[in-house]
This record gives C-alpha cells, structure tokens and sequence, in this order.
C-alpha cells in the first residue's frame, strides 16, 4: 500500500472538516434572531448612553412634593447631584447594568414581533395596507409581553435610581438588590409592580410605533425617502407619542417600586394614586414629562436608527 493511498484520505477529511466548520461560521441566522439582535443591540447601546439622564428622571419623580428641592428645579437639582456626588456615582452608575439588560431584553421582544403582529392584525381585518389600529394594538401587545418578562430588571433599575443619595439604600446594583429581594420576600416578588409595569411597557409602544411608524408611513406617502433622516425625525415623533401615552403610569411605576424598601404608605398601586390626585391633581401624574420626553427623545433617535441601520445590514431591510 502507497504511502500516498495512506495520505491522502487523511488529507481529504480534513478538506471536508475545514468545509463543515466554514458552513457552520456562515450559516445565516433566522430573520426572528436578527430582529431580536438588531432591536436588543440597538437599545442596550442607547440605555448605556443615556442613563444619568433616566436617573435623574427617576430621582426627581420619587422627590415628595414638600420637599425643598423641588421648588428649585429640576436642573438646579441635577447640578446639586453633580456637585455632591459626582455624574459617574450621582447619575450614570445607578442601576446601569440593570437598565441596559432590561431594555435590550424588552426591546428585542417589542420590536422583534411588532412588524409579524402588526402584519397579522392588518391580515385578520381584511387590509391591504396597514392601520393605525393595527400599530396601536400590535404596540400594546408586544409592549405588555416586553415589560412584563423582564420586570426584575426595571424593578432593581428603579430601587436602585430611586434610593440613590439616601442614607441606607436598599440595593447598590443588580445582583445583590435581586438576591435581597428573593431572600427576604421569595422569588415572585422580583415581579413586584409587574402590573403598572406592563401598562406602563404597552402604553409607552403604543405610542412609540404610532409615533415612529406611523409618522415614517405618512412621509413616505408624502415623497419622503426612506433613509436616516427620516429615520431621525420618525424618532422625534416617537419620542412625543410614546412620553405622552406612558407619563402617568410611569410617574405611578416610579413611585410605586421604590416602595419596596420604603417603611411609608404606598403599599398599592391604588394608594399611589390616590395620594398623588390628592396632592397634585391630573397635572400630577405628568410630573417629570418634560424631562422625560428630552431624556427620551436622543434615546429613541439613537436606538431606533441604529436599529433601522442593524436590520439593512442583516439584510432585513428598512421597518416597512
């Protein structure tokens, strides 16, 4: 037997393994995958920027209304921050990891199956085209589905912004806050505040997609060429549609989570309201939505555009 009969075979195996492993590197990922990473990817990018201005936002919210720093401002408020505790420690450490995780996770689920929700609400109506309707419900399904699911994170994320400053918080980052939570009050209670939550989720979609979605269809309509800018400017629209929706029930989320490691009164979401109509009326429950929507509106221009550019380059193309 040929030394090259013994070879070869050999030299053919590996041929055919180094095919198998380059078909597995470039094997393509499902279109449901890439939706999940194109959304997930684009919002964790975004929360990591952005969050001092969502602990600020959350730090105001949860001020009593008798509190001295009120009268002062929100800026004035955000500067004594700085002042005393530093941007990292005072406003952009504070429940980052949580933020970042939660809303990757919640984004991939919302944005990942809004287009195939919204696609077949339009199918079951009988239309052609799509309605404002279907991105209404498609928003409110897939933004209750979102929110719900990663709970924990938005919960620890609040605790955390919340009792940020004071004496004993409850919880400094993730994973000790969740451990605490599970030892003293079990497992369940990590969905603490699931409800408001989930409205709070499907009302802030809702509004984003008829804002981003519906606004982008309109101009398009109107000539508009689907691309970056209008991209930036269905984002602003987003930002509006979705702060105004979601105010109230996320001035309401606030409060009521950061009554986890509180000894006062807000022992339910009823509670919450009522004290807050009681001191502040309607206008109450829009407490901390200017600052919502300008801390909003950079995120939602960030996210949502480099979600729109992650899906062309995974050949998913523009939200249609």
């Amino acid at each position: 037997m040929s030394a090259s009969f013994i070879i070869d075979p050999l030299d053919n195996l590996e041929d055919h393994r180094n095919v198998y492993q380059s078909s597995i590197r470039t094997r393509p990922l499902s279109p449901r995958v890439l939706h999940f990473v194109s959304a997930g990817t684009a919002a964790a990018v975004s929360c990591a920027l952005y969050n001092p201005l969502d602990c600020l936002r959350v730090r105001w919210q949860v001020l009593g209304s008798a509190s001295p720093q009120v009268s002062s401002g929100i800026i004035s408020f955000g500067r004594n921050i700085v002042r005393t505790e530093g941007v990292w420690e005072g406003l952009w450490r504070p429940g980052l990891s949580a933020n970042v995780i939660g809303m990757a996770g919640s984004s991939a689920i919302r944005l990942g199956y809004y287009e195939s929700v919204r696609n077949a609400l339009d199918e079951i109506v009988g239309s052609d085209d799509k309605t404002r309707l279907s991105m209404l419900v498609a928003g409110l399904l897939c933004g209750s589905a979102g929110y719900l699911m990663t709970t924990p994170f938005h919960l620890l994320k609040t605790i955390i912004q919340a009792e940020k400053g004071t004496a004993k918080p409850f919880a400094v980052d993730f994973v000790p806050g969740a451990l605490r939570i599970v030892s003293e009050n079990g497992i369940l209670s990590l969905w603490k505040g699931a409800l408001p939550l989930t409205y709070r989720g499907a009302l802030f979609t809702s509004g984003q997609m008829i804002g981003y979605d519906g606004f982008k269809t309109w101009a398009k309509s109107e000539g508009f060429k689907d691309g970056p800018f209008l991209h930036v400017l269905s984002s602003v629209s987003a930002s509006f549609g979705a702060s105004m929706f979601s105010a109230p029930a996320d001035f309401i989320m606030a409060k009521y989570m950061s009554s986890m490691a509180s000894t006062g009164t807000r022992t339910s979401v009823y509670q919450c309201i009522k004290e807050t109509h009681m001191k502040e009326g309607i206008r109450g429950f829009w407490r901390g939505w200017s600052i919502f929507f300008i801390r909003l509106t950079p995120v939602m221009i960030t996210s949502t555009t480099l979600y729109e550019q992650f899906r062309r380059e995974f050949g998913l193309g523009y939200l249609s």
